[in-house]
This record gives C-alpha cells, sequence and structure tokens, in this order.
C-alpha cells in the first residue's frame, strides 16, 4: 500500500510537473485580440474601428506586461490600472461613435457588478468557513 502511495505521489508530482513546464503565457498580440473578440460580441464596430481598437488593446496589454514585471505594491498596482483604463477609455471614445461608447460603458459597468458580487459572494464563504468553534469549558 506503500508502495501505490509513493508511485501514485510520484505520478501525480511529475505530472504537475510538465504541465507547469507547457505553460505558455500569451502574446499582448493573443491578450489584445482575446479582449477585442469579447468587445465585437458586445458592439458591433466597423473593420476601420475594429482594427483601431485592437492596437489600442495591444497597447493596453503590452503596459499591463510592463506592470506587472515590476511588481509594485498593490496600492501602486491599483493606481497603475485605474490609468491605464482610463487612457484606454479615452481612446475608444474617439474611436467610437457615441452610442458605441456608451454601450460599451454599460458593459463595463455589468463587468464591474458581476466581479464585486462575485468577490462579496467569495468573501461571505471565506467568513463562514472562519467561524470559530466554541472551546469547552
Amino acid at each position: 500500500m506503500k508502495k501505490l502511495n509513493l508511485l501514485l505521489s510520484l505520478f501525480l508530482l511529475t505530472t504537475t510537473m510538465l504541465l507547469a513546464q507547457n505553460y505558455k503565457r500569451k502574446t499582448p498580440e493573443e491578450k489584445a485580440k482575446k479582449y477585442t473578440d469579447e468587445l465585437l460580441a458586445q458592439i458591433p464596430l466597423e473593420k476601420e474601428q475594429e482594427e483601431k481598437v485592437f492596437q489600442v488593446n495591444i497597447l493596453v496589454s503590452k503596459q499591463f506586461d510592463s506592470l506587472y514585471a515590476a511588481k509594485p505594491e498593490q496600492n501602486e498596482m491599483r493606481k497603475a490600472y485605474a490609468f491605464i483604463f482610463k487612457q484606454r477609455d479615452a481612446e475608444f471614445k474617439k474611436i467610437m461613435t457615441k452610442e458605441q461608447f456608451l454601450r460599451y460603458d454599460d458593459w463595463q459597468r455589468e463587468l464591474r457588478e458581476k466581479r464585486a458580487e462575485a468577490k462579496r459572494l467569495k468573501e461571505e464563504s471565506e467568513k463562514q468557513n472562519q467561524t470559530p468553534v466554541p472551546s469547552e469549558k
């Protein structure tokens, strides 16, 4: 039985290591394509607008990659996120029509609300799991 547990543990460790080695980070272009496709699923754009949005998303992705490489403290990270998103939205506002940008803004608000709700539910779940067990006296 001990040999079986040892072999199973060794197998799992080896498999995990192989999977970790095969992990490939996405390029800024791949990330920009994914985000642009998500945006296009919500907001129809002309081909010219689509290309401009894609280029903005590449720049944003590169900015985030640089930010992550610098490993700033959490407060600085939040400020940088806000700055990058503000720049992106300003560029999108130039590219999109007023109606398109309003739809984009609504979509972003919905995403923020979903993330906030998921975070709230996670925190509630963690609090429930941390309830102290009454000690016997």
